[in-house]
């Protein structure tokens, strides 16, 4: 599913406020600066869609500024990495007291639980991946360290990852979302490697702990739709016991159970924001990602978003929709 959303129709200050509830709805919530002598006017137009669980867009605007502050991360409470892939203009990335400055086909991730400002003082145009966190942590566990870390687009892998993103936002329109699924995985791998070959290689990954946490996480979201998924099937498939699999999920603050509960919502979150899957009942969302209960998605969805599976799925359709004519 491809969705647009352009200032144009739009006249005077309308452009700005729908540009504002556009970047925050497609991306994640963010406060703006935008040039006084340009408010009145302003232009800018986000073609976005998804592939599997992850979001690709492009961006094209007027010069503006966007950032996260402490107080709106607390209140907002989101919690995704992102990627900027420089296509037109200058884009300064910064968080972590670093700075990336991306000229056109360099790129640079962020996170957006952490305080992080981007600045695009001209025009330009901007590709952005949106990547949620478990999903990301799966694949690129070296990116912590590289946030705010620009990685070129000319040359290494980050001359393989640049036109791949580059072609998806051209050319996933139409795929089968099974296709669009692999597609997104192939595209993580990619991100993951351009990564790792821009920083050095961060000794902790070597710890056998970290592998298997990964390779517990990509095993849970393969089989995320099985009823029966448990820390026993979990450890089995590993090759590691289950009191081993606790403690490498105790030592991130989290357990095994906990993290398939997150996965499953997750998951059924995109599912109901989808339009392609309006015909789908809540119940059948929920069972589908795992639940067994209908009642126990609902309590589950609502802890985690606030909000119930029928409301969130009210909110994203209204989102799509855009202004009224």
């Amino acid at each position: 599913m491809t969705l647009d959303f352009s200032t144009a129709p739009l006249e005077g200050r309308a452009r700005l406020d729908y540009w504002r509830e556009v970047v925050c709805t497609t991306f994640v919530e963010y406060e703006m600066d935008v040039p006084q002598p340009t408010s009145a006017g302003f232009r800018g137009r986000v073609t976005a869609q998804t592939l599997g669980d992850l979001g690709v867009a492009r961006v094209v605007s007027d010069p503006h500024t966007v950032f996260r502050s402490p107080t709106l991360i607390r209140r907002s409470g989101e919690d995704d990495l992102l990627v900027n892939l420089a296509v037109q203009g200058c884009v300064t990335v910064s968080q972590q007291e670093r700075d990336a400055v991306l000229r056109p086909g360099d790129f640079t991730v962020y996170d957006s639980a952490r305080p992080c400002r981007i600045v695009c003082a001209d025009p330009f145009e901007l590709l952005v991946l949106k990547v949620p966190r478990p999903l990301f942590d799966a694949h690129c566990p070296l990116a912590r360290d590289a946030m705010a870390t620009p990685v070129p687009g000319d040359h290494g892998v980050g001359a393989l990852f640049a036109p791949f993103l580059h072609a998806l936002t051209v050319h996933a329109r139409g795929l089968a979302p099974d296709t669009s699924a692999r597609i997104g995985g192939t595209l993580l791998e990619l991100l993951a490697t351009a990564l790792s070959d821009r920083t050095a290689v961060d000794s902790r990954l070597k710890a056998p702990g970290t592998v298997h946490m990964v390779r517990a996480r990509r095993y849970i979201d393969d089989h995320i739709a099985d009823p029966d998924l448990s820390p026993p099937v979990i450890a089995q498939a590993l090759g590691i016991s289950v009191r081993y699999l606790h403690a490498i999920f105790r030592a991130e603050d989290t357990s095994p159970s906990r993290w398939i509960l997150r996965r499953r919502v997750h998951r059924a979150a995109g599912l109901l924001a989808d339009p392609a899957r309006a015909d789908r009942s809540v119940t059948d969302i929920a069972y589908a990602v795992g639940f067994k209960d209908a009642s126990h998605f609902t309590r589950a969805f609502k802890s985690h978003h606030g909000v119930s599976p029928r409301g969130y799925r009210s909110n994203h359709t209204a989102a799509a929709q855009g202004p009224a004519a």
